[in-house]
């Protein structure tokens, strides 16, 4: 298959995912930094390092039974152990998430093949299977029908899920871009109310597709830079949302940008990169619906990433690609 084709088959899937319609999802804010979560196609794309990202989410601070998010990822390039491999990446994703009488946890292994990786351009496929443990705590629930047998104890489900996603993207000083497109899950968790109990499905209406991407424009020559990024959040049959941001990169260690996500939250975001293998990462939502009269205090987002030394031969990591330290 030559260029050419795979990017008209890349191009394609991301036309097919915009015909479909989103819901509202609990997402990551700075969904560039926690792509590997996101996106299976995105582990081991940081070509020369060993990269490690955890992240904790509280959303609507303030809000009894708010949700929270705790993520972990780490992913690697597996020429780094094994030069054999120059093509193959791997990772993990575990991730909590609790919200409200329900909380799940996740364990994926991902895998991605570079099936282009020319000069100037690149693009990895890849896939993550795993399985989810969701649990349902009918005790903390305020009923008015006493003894209801949904409300008198817990219920747990392990269920297999897995998902695809494809990465193309180029980090040429002329030409730097990035595309994502993923279905992390296939499987929706449903609670069966004439059962009493929890299913795993395939679900059309609950299939979340992402679709995300941009670009980086160098504006002066002391390395200011600007980054616009979009993402799309697709569930068909659901009204479309959509976020939108913009960051600046200064002093060659700062990121501040601001995001817009669709009839829900401003976000304002920062960036700090410590060291060349260590940064910090916070946002702050303020939400811009009815619920910011109960949830005061906004919705907050911290994470640390960590790019550990190079493997086989290698001392420390890599600086020869930069999506080490943009994207």
């Amino acid at each position: 298959m030559n260029v050419l084709r795979l990017i008209i088959v890349f191009v394609a899937l991301m036309g097919v995912s915009i015909s479909c319609y989103a819901q509202d999802q609990a997402i990551y804010n700075e969904y560039i930094q926690t792509q590997g979560i996101l996106n299976p196609g995105y582990n081991g794309a940081r070509d020369g390092s060993l990269s490690g990202l955890l992240v904790f989410r509280t959303q609507w601070t303030g809000f009894k039974g708010a949700p929270y998010t705790a993520g972990l990822n780490f992913h690697s390039p597996l020429e780094q152990f094994n030069r054999k491999l120059k093509k193959v990446g791997a990772g993990i994703v575990i991730q909590n998430d609790h919200e409200g009488l329900t909380n799940s946890l996740e364990l994926f292994a991902a895998g991605s093949y570079r099936v282009l990786d020319q000069r100037r351009l690149k693009l990895q496929l890849g896939l993550q299977v795993g399985f989810k443990n969701f649990q349902l705590n009918g005790t903390d629930a305020v009923t008015t029908d006493y003894g209801d047998p949904m409300f008198t104890g817990q219920i747990s489900k392990f269920g297999f899920n897995f998902g695809f996603g494809g990465f193309l993207w180029s980090d040429k000083k002329d030409n730097n871009f990035f595309v994502g497109l993923s279905i992390p899950r296939f499987f929706a968790t449903k609670y069966d109310t004439d059962q009493q109990q929890i299913k795993n499905i395939v679900s059309m209406k609950d299939l979340h597709i992402f679709t995300y991407g941009g670009y980086l424009f160098e504006l002066n020559n002391d390395g200011m830079l600007l980054r616009p990024t979009a993402l799309v959040r697709i569930v068909p049959g659901s009204p479309l949302q959509f976020d939108l941001s913009g960051a600046v990169f200064m002093m060659d260690k700062l990121w501040v940008g601001m995001s817009y996500r669709t009839v829900s939250e401003v976000v304002i975001f920062a960036d700090y990169q410590i060291t060349k293998t260590f940064t910090v990462h916070y946002s702050f939502d303020y939400s811009i619906s009815s619920i910011r009269q109960y949830a005061k205090f906004g919705s907050h987002e911290i994470s640390v990433k960590y790019d550990f030394a190079g493997g086989k031969g290698k001392s420390k990591p890599s600086t020869r690609s930069k999506s080490i330290r943009y994207f």
